[in-house]
């Protein structure tokens, strides 16, 4: 039978979405689910007695439930907590030496780290605890790229992501063990305005897409922005010129002036253009029909990754969020002991056990674990 133009278009397209889905399958299959019994249980190294203390934020009530979790092996610990400056104050009490441990929601800031550094000589060393949500208030959740229903795009790379949100800049930001325990800015991130993306053209759309420029929108709320430019911009704070910034509703004002700038405004303003993109919440974009996800890549050449429950929680998708506990390590000396083991209880099977029943988060896949528990040694 002899194929017409239109059949064998057709019959191209459904060789590429097979390829596409065993891409998408091996990288799933690849991609660690959590799972407690891969776990180490835990037993204690150290006897902790006397004092430890704890500043930051209390990541939703689990931090409370790890410490009364950590004084079942250690009755003779004293914990105290301290979480009235949440996130925002975890590094100043730990540099100001009024704490030891520094639970924090949001990445830790340059500008967190930068005082801590002058003190110390060394950045904190960051410790994943738990793996951020999906899609609910309050959970670190996952960061969702959403595009009018009307795009023909599926999927973008993380370095097309910098590339369209991102503008030419100078460099970027290494921090920790990439830069000896220091922050260093490097050009090793440089990249010329010729880089940027900024049609739809650019991206291998045609007809009426190719020539129109790309929209983009998306959060300005500290906490959300700076993971953003962490995870693509490679610490960049340099944006599109045209980024049209938004908070979530709780950060606004409540007179119409704050509510022009809630983050759902951006989400009703991409259901009716088009041409726009955003970075948003899936909560939020989910009510919103006229709005869909895209897939994203690590890498321009690596398979993309749906935004889904179980991609999030086996960290195979590119913008997932951490719960973090930062703690003082100086280089080439051993953590105080009494972090390290507090730090060995929440990365146990025990300590995982405690998060994954507070609901909040996810429990970290094994092979994370054990290169968070490196950092301990």
């Amino acid at each position: 039978m002899k194929l017409t133009s239109s059949s064998k278009l057709q019959g191209t397209a459904s060789v590429l979405l097979a390829l596409a889905g065993l891409a998408l399958g091996a990288a799933h299959a690849a991609a660690q689910t959590p799972d407690l019994n891969q776990l180490a249980p835990y037993k204690p190294e150290y006897n902790v007695t006397g004092g430890l203390r704890i500043a930051g934020s209390e990541l939703k009530g689990n931090v409370d439930l790890l410490v009364e979790g950590f004084k079942k092996f250690h009755p003779d610990a004293m914990v105290s907590t301290n979480f009235m400056t949440s996130s925002e104050g975890a590094l100043g009490m730990m540099y100001a030496g009024v704490s030891d441990i520094a639970p924090m929601g949001d990445d830790a800031k340059v500008t967190d780290q930068m005082p801590f550094y002058n003190t110390y000589r060394h950045v904190p060393t960051e410790i994943s605890i738990a793996t951020g949500g999906y899609d609910k208030r309050g959970t670190l959740f996952a960061w969702a790229i959403v595009v009018n229903k009307d795009n023909p795009l599926a999927k973008l790379s993380m370095g097309q992501l910098d590339r369209i949100f991102g503008s030419e800049r100078t460099g970027g930001w290494e921090i920790g063990a990439d830069a000896n325990n220091n922050l260093l800015y490097t050009s090793r991130y440089a990249r010329g305005p010729e880089t940027n993306i900024r049609t739809w053209g650019q991206l291998g759309l045609n007809g009426d897409w190719a020539n129109k420029e790309i929209q983009t929108y998306g959060y300005i709320a500290p906490g959300f922005a700076v993971n953003f430019e962490r995870k693509v911009m490679h610490w960049s704070d340099k944006w599109n010129p045209n980024f049209k910034e938004y908070v979530e509703e709780k950060e606004a004002t409540t007179d119409a002036a704050g509510k022009a700038v809630a983050s759902e405004r951006m989400l009703e303003d991409i259901s009716n253009n088009k041409y726009g993109i955003g970075w948003a919440a899936l909560m939020h974009a989910k009510d919103y029909p006229n709005v869909k996800v895209l897939a994203i890549s690590q890498t321009d050449n690596s398979p993309a990754i749906a935004l889904t429950p179980d991609n999030v929680k086996n960290r195979s998708y590119p913008l997932t969020r951490d719960a973090y506990i930062y703690v003082n390590r100086t280089p080439g000396q051993p953590l105080d002991p009494r972090v390290r083991e507090f730090m060995r209880f929440v990365l146990s099977r025990d300590g995982q056990q405690i998060i994954q029943n507070a609901g909040v988060y996810t429990p970290l896949p094994a092979k994370y674990v054990a290169e968070q528990l490196k950092k301990l040694n």
